[in-house]
């Protein structure tokens, strides 16, 4: 369904009963990249939202980190949900820290996959930002296709290749359904050159933590440890012989985890 939030219109899906539990995609991602996961959650209420630029949801401009998680915070009151909990994986990683800091209220626990809170100086967000330009002159130039193309040849993604053809096709098709301006404004609204580095606000973050990183994808994993030193309540999990989507490479431990963490 579409669900309007401050002059924007999101795709939402709410599904199930239970404990409420938020699921928020990556760059590229959409509500489908959870297909497999949502199967291990049946008794809890799942929501899944796609983030602008994305799936559904499209392009709705360029909207920041700020303006989102003021918009999920629309969405979940217009869902009757004064406390959720999150699951973010890469960049939604760091949507639902954000919503974290500013809605600690609204947030029961919290589950990052892949992710980070930012990057720490101003010289290497420009860096980032030089480079996310050049992201969106490949999007611009080549489309969806000639971007997806370059973009699953990434190091960061060399786990994903030993997937089977059929799950690897399903996430290539999921990352084709989205619009290359969309993307692009994604980047530019979302990006981690462009968000605010949350490093320092760790600490103010008292909720349970979940961090989960694949133990093949080493900039996260070092990553990961230095924020599980800045939580006050943090717990890290390495998923061995996984890289940067451990919830698609080992599905079965990545449910597990999770379901120990929300008892």
């Amino acid at each position: 369904m579409y669900l309007t939030a401050r002059n924007r219109e999101y795709w939402v899906e709410d599904e199930g009963k239970g404990p409420p539990l938020c699921f928020l995609h990556g760059f590229t991602g959409s509500t489908a990249i959870w297909k497999e996961t949502k199967r291990a959650f049946p008794d809890f209420r799942l929501i899944l939202v796609d983030l602008p630029g994305h799936g559904k949801t499209g392009d709705v401009g360029v909207v920041s980190m700020e303006e989102v998680a003021e918009d999920l915070k629309v969405i979940f009151e217009k869902l009757q949900l004064p406390k959720l909990s999150l699951l973010g994986y890469s960049m939604g990683g760091r949507t639902a820290l954000y919503f974290a800091l500013h809605h600690p209220e609204m947030v029961d626990r919290l589950i990052l996959e892949s992710a980070s809170p930012g990057l720490k100086t101003e010289e290497e967000r420009q860096e980032r930002i030089k480079k996310d330009e050049k992201v969106s002159a490949l999007l611009e130039n080549e489309g969806i296709e000639g971007f997806t193309n370059r973009w699953e040849d990434l190091p960061l993604f060399e786990t994903v290749r030993s997937l089977p053809f059929h799950r690897r096709q399903s996430l290539r098709k999921q990352r084709l359904y989205n619009d290359p301006t969309g993307l692009t404004h994604s980047l530019q609204g979302m990006g981690t050159g462009t968000q605010p580095s949350l490093w320092r606000h760790l600490r103010d973050i008292g909720l349970p933590v979940c961090l989960i990183v694949g133990g093949e994808d080493g900039k996260y994993v070092k990553i990961n440890r230095e924020m599980e030193k800045g939580f006050a309540r943090a717990e890290m999990h390495e998923i061995e012989g996984a890289g940067h989507i451990p919830h698609l490479e080992k599905p079965d431990i990545f449910s597990e985890i999770i379901r120990r963490f929300m008892i």
